[in-house]
């Protein structure tokens, strides 16, 4: 088996920007996890801390790609079901 055949296909600027979006809507879904708990109040150091996470779980997912995706999915699957 050649190198090249082990290498996977290179992501194009799409892939990438899917691979955020859809890493920023996990990251969203991680932020309304405490919503789901308690109903805390509207502050600007909430509205930073939802706004970095889904940022970080986008930028990570756009990075990495399914690696990274992967993981986050089974770390949400960890949780227990709330209702």
């Amino acid at each position: 088996m050649s190198p090249q055949e082990k290498q996977s296909n290179p992501r194009n600027l799409g892939d990438i920007g899917y691979q955020f979006l859809l890493g920023a809507a996990i990251g969203l879904i991680l932020a309304w996890i405490p919503l789901a708990i308690t109903m805390p109040t509207l502050t600007l150091w909430n509205i930073l801390a939802v706004a970095t996470l889904v940022l970080a779980c986008g930028t990570f997912s756009a990075l990495l790609g399914k690696r990274f995706l992967k993981a986050l999915l089974h770390f949400l699957e960890s949780f227990p079901p709330i209702a």
